[in-house]
């Protein structure tokens, strides 16, 4: 009966060992790897940039702006362009890339200049009355000094629409005044060479040759400057010859006058004298030959003179000068030159 019993309970132990699921094994721990410090990347470090060719260059703009007086014709644009110069200076000292602001500043400075000399010009032009000989161009001047007047260092304009405001109205008001020489220059050549014929007329070359060389030599400079696009210098130059060809005209003409009232004097106390001679030979005739202080009638008494011809002294100019289109002397150039 014991047996019985102790069999039976080992079948049950058999029979729920059979039935229980094997427990899970617990993996084993992994040991923890030491990690690798993170790459740091590099930031790119900019290249310092060299600013000194376009600080020279605004350096010396503001400069040829200060020469022309910019300073006081237009003072509140000239202040601004400086404080923006020394700002882009000061800027350029670390390396930085201010070629674009430079470039900007220059062109400012570069149309106050402008700015300055077209005013002068307008003045000039207003002072000479000349804005008839190009109306066009004048007016056209004027409006660009309007427009760059109205300019203000807060409107956000930049330097090239100051510069190109400021071009054009120099340019238009040095046209009118190129136009203006260049007619009254036409003008005094052609007086100039009626002067000079009238002291031909009268031998100028031949009784004062030093004055009449130095009256050609103006009237010549006057072609050279004129064919060089320089009208008002040739104005001037012609000018002088007109003078000196009409005082060597006047004078001399003066002294051939005084001759000729000399000579007549003289003729007229030879034909007395002659008169006087005739009477006094009816009263008491002289006879026979070699009479003694009396030269004979077929001696000659002085050397005859010869004379060169006058004409060969004059010296030749032509008469007129043709401009051609771009406003140089088509005439007479290089003569004009030598």
């Amino acid at each position: 009966m014991r047996y019985v019993v102790l069999l039976g309970a080992a079948l049950v132990l058999t029979f729920v060992s059979c039935k229980s699921a094997p427990k899970a094994e617990e993996p084993a721990p992994v040991a923890e790897q030491p990690s690798e410090p993170a790459e740091t990347e590099e930031v790119a470090v900019p290249e310092p940039v060299d600013n000194s060719s376009a600080l020279s260059k605004a350096a010396a703009a503001r400069q040829a702006a200060l020469d022309a007086g910019a300073d006081k014709a237009a003072s509140l644009l000239f202040a601004a362009a400086d404080d923006l110069y020394n700002t882009l200076k000061t800027q350029s000292e670390t390396g930085s890339d201010e070629t674009a602001g430079l470039a900007d500043v220059t062109a400012r400075y570069k149309a106050l200049e402008e700015y300055t000399k077209a005013v002068e010009l307008k003045n000039r032009i207003d002072q000479l009355d000349y804005a008839s000989y190009d109306q066009g161009s004048y007016d056209k001047g004027s409006a660009a000094l309007d427009t760059f007047n109205s300019f203000t260092s807060s409107d956000g304009v930049t330097g090239s629409d100051m510069y190109d405001k400021a071009h054009l109205a120099y340019t238009s008001f040095n046209k009118v005044l190129v136009t203006a020489f260049r007619k009254l220059a036409q003008d005094a050549r052609m007086a100039a060479f009626k002067s000079k014929r009238d002291a031909d007329s009268v031998y100028a070359g031949v009784s004062q040759k030093d004055a009449y060389n130095t009256a050609v030599k103006s009237f010549r400079d006057g072609d050279a400057s004129y064919s060089m696009q320089d009208p008002e210098n040739a104005l001037t130059h012609y000018q002088d010859a007109q003078k000196a060809f009409d005082a060597l005209y006047a004078d001399i003409s003066q002294k051939r006058a005084a001759a000729r009232k000399a000579i007549d004097e003289a003729k007229a106390k030879v034909a007395e004298s002659a008169d006087y001679a005739t009477q006094a030979d009816k009263d008491a005739p002289l006879e026979g030959d070699d009479i003694k202080g009396i030269e004979s009638h077929d001696a000659v008494l002085l050397q005859a003179e010869t004379y060169e011809d006058p004409k060969t002294a004059e010296e030749n100019v032509p008469e007129s000068l043709a401009d051609t289109p771009d406003g140089k002397s088509a005439d007479n150039a290089k003569e004009a030159a030598e």
